[in-house]
């Protein structure tokens, strides 16, 4: 059973608003992406990772990932256009023996060991395994064109999606032999008709995005926040 993990840190990170993609910013003196890698790199069950990064970054990204002496990344190749072409061009640096696939944001550092094996137990058993929370807040379905509300949607059966995503590497690799697109790699296992089990995730697994998440991210390595 080889995991291996696609690490997903493409994106430019315009709302940043910053001078370099969201990955690469310091985050209490190391960089976003560096936290991120550096959780799986020693957990038992990763065998390697592959990095897709943006391609105008290539360089920064093998920098920061020589000084930081990491040793399970396998490859750091440039990604598509899009999240979809990422993942998809990550896919083809797969080993031969790899039989599940791990994709996760760059731009999530909080994630812990617990998620991570949580995930690769869940997919071997159900093939495609996705990190979630239950949302809190109440949601409502609003009409766009007049600002009424539609319908309250039941609390209780609506779930946040997060990452890792998890999925046997056949069943992954079908999801994306079409050039659709979609913003998580589990839309893609559904369209084709698998099914999908969620596993409990963290409220502080969050993604980075904006500059007050990286406010709040601050703050959790600080402590500030139980």
């Amino acid at each position: 059973m080889k995991v291996q993990v696609i690490i997903a840190a493409g994106g430019t990170g315009e709302r940043m608003k910053a001078p370099l993609p969201k990955p690469l910013l310091a985050l209490d003196g190391d960089p976003v992406v560096i936290r991120t890698l550096k959780v799986f790199e020693t957990h038992p069950l990763v065998a390697s990772i592959i990095l897709v990064v943006h391609e105008a970054y290539l360089n920064a990204y093998r920098d920061v990932v020589r000084d930081a002496g990491l040793q399970k990344i396998a490859v750091i190749v440039p990604g598509g256009a899009t999240r979809t072409q990422s993942i998809r061009i990550g896919l083809r640096e797969l080993d031969a023996d790899t039989g599940f696939v791990m994709v996760h944001d760059a731009v999530r550092p909080f994630v812990t060991p617990e998620i991570i094996e949580e995930g690769v137990l869940s997919a071997v058993i159900q093939k495609a395994a996705v990190t979630a929370v239950p949302v809190k807040p109440t949601l409502k379905v609003v009409d766009p064109r007049t600002g009424f509300v539609r319908e309250t949607l039941d609390r209780s059966l609506i779930w946040e999606i997060q990452t890792p995503q998890t999925f046997e590497r056949k069943l992954l690799e079908r999801a994306y032999e079409d050039d659709d697109e979609a913003t998580d790699d589990a839309s893609l296992v559904e369209r084709i008709g698998a099914a999908v089990k969620i596993h409990m995730g963290s409220y502080r697994n969050i993604k980075i995005t904006t500059p007050e998440d990286m406010d709040f991210a601050e703050a959790l390595l600080k402590g500030s926040f139980q």
